[in-house]
């Protein structure tokens, strides 16, 4: 095994390499900053901040404030040239966490090349340069994520607070970006004490990395307590995003679409549910909290009136969230082939990497067990939405993916070639 540290060239040439692969995405790929599907709602919101609302309350949630307002503040800042100060700060910061995400291959795997290949392969990874330089949450919040985790990763690794408060200081950033990995703290928390026992110091380790995540998000609860009547961690909506995925109209989008040109699959495109409709006139006029509460009793009396419909929910959202590409029935065949054959082999390496892994030697790699676990726990409670997991789990897929190749070159291939 090459034990050797990364250098600072290495580091250097990932960095550089991620950054130029982004800005020749962003200028040949024809995707515009614009493109996201979320792209409307931050422009208000930023536009709203700047003239001084600062409520991010939707239709059916509250939206996690960090990027409407960075968004906002580039607007504010550097006025009819923030397209392009905003792109550079998105790529800048996805080239720092290509540097992280090769770091925490290093850290999890003691291996010089391992940790090169990641960093590598994350520079020309198609399916996370789609977002970098859009104008939405995933990209900063993604940067985010993998720099806290880089942190987690040392903290197993060493077993000291300063890592760890690192890692709560940042997932609380990254939390406040997208409040999707929040049922990931959960098993990250758990991870600590199967790694380092039950005792009263690794409580107190917990316990002061909880407190770091509750007073970064206590200015944003305090204030939607007192204007929307519910204290939010981050954001809001585990009502209407339960109610969007248990209901007869999201059944037929995820089992048996309309064709996709026509009025009726718009309509469930744009989860304009008749579900939402009929709850119209009984949520209108109340506050935030009531409304959650009554998607939440809807979605939960759906599930127990449908018993047979929220299995088979609850399988395809666990297929959907396992299996690689783009979804066939909502995706033309051709974009759904390609990047079916651009994951597929990242997939399938790293699911049996994490499995040799994991059955060697379960401690060291508890990170990735808790994310899968935490993503799949959004996946089955809620619904499987891609665009989740390739934002937070796929970069470790993809880390894995390269741990294989490289003991395969290492076991099989190599020896072919030396005497």
């Amino acid at each position: 095994m090459n034990s050797k540290k990364l250098n600072y060239k290495e580091i250097a040439l990932v960095f550089f390499l991620a950054i130029l692969v982004r800005y020749l995405f962003s200028f040949f790929s024809g995707v515009d900053n614009f493109a996201g599907p979320d792209a409307i709602r931050y422009i208000e919101q930023s536009d709203g901040i700047l003239a001084g609302d600062y409520n991010l309350e939707e239709k059916l949630f509250i939206t996690a404030p960090l990027f409407s307002y960075i968004f906002a503040g580039f607007k504010w800042i550097f006025h009819s040239n923030y397209v392009v100060a905003l792109e550079a700060f998105q790529i800048l910061l996805s080239g720092a966490s290509a540097v992280f995400l090769m770091c925490t291959a290093n850290v999890t795997f003691n291996n010089r090349m391992t940790s090169l290949l990641t960093g590598l392969a994350y520079c020309l990874y198609p399916v996370t340069l789609y977002y970098v330089h859009q104008f939405s949450q995933e990209s900063i919040f993604q940067s985010l994520f993998i720099i806290s985790i880089f942190y987690f990763s040392v903290y197993l690794n060493q077993g000291r607070l300063n890592s760890l408060l690192k890692f709560s200081l940042i997932f609380s950033l990254a939390l406040l970006t997208k409040s999707i990995i929040l049922l990931t703290l959960p098993f990250l928390m758990l991870s600590i004490l199967i790694k380092f026992g039950f005792t009263k110091k690794n409580f107190g380790h917990i316990t002061c990395c909880l407190f770091v995540v509750f007073l970064m998000t206590l200015p944003y609860g305090l204030y939607n307590k007192a204007v929307n009547g519910s204290y939010v961690v981050a954001s809001s909506g585990q009502g209407g995003h339960f109610l969007t995925g248990h209901n007869d109209d999201f059944y037929i989008y995820v089992t048996n679409p309309p064709p996709r040109d026509s009025l009726e699959y718009r309509r469930l495109l744009h989860m304009d549910y008749k579900v939402f409709n009929d709850l119209e006139p009984k949520i209108k006029g109340k506050d935030h909290k009531f409304q959650q509460e009554a998607y939440l009793k809807a979605g939960i009396e759906w599930s127990l009136d449908n018993p047979k419909k929220l299995f088979k929910l609850t399988w395809i959202n666990f297929r959907n969230f396992i299996t690689p590409g783009f979804n066939i029935l909502h995706h033309p065949f051709s974009m759904w082939l390609l990047t079916f054959l651009i994951s597929v082999p990242v997939f399938l390496f790293a699911y049996i990497e994490i499995t040799r892994k994991v059955l060697f030697d379960f401690k060291s790699h508890l990170v990735v067990v808790s994310l899968f676990l935490g993503m799949l726990s959004v996946a089955l409670l809620f619904y499987a939405y891609n665009r989740y997991r390739v934002i937070t789990i796929e970069p470790y897929y993809l880390m894995y993916a390269c741990s294989l190749a490289v003991f395969l070159f290492d076991q099989k291939i190599k020896p072919l070639f030396v005497k």
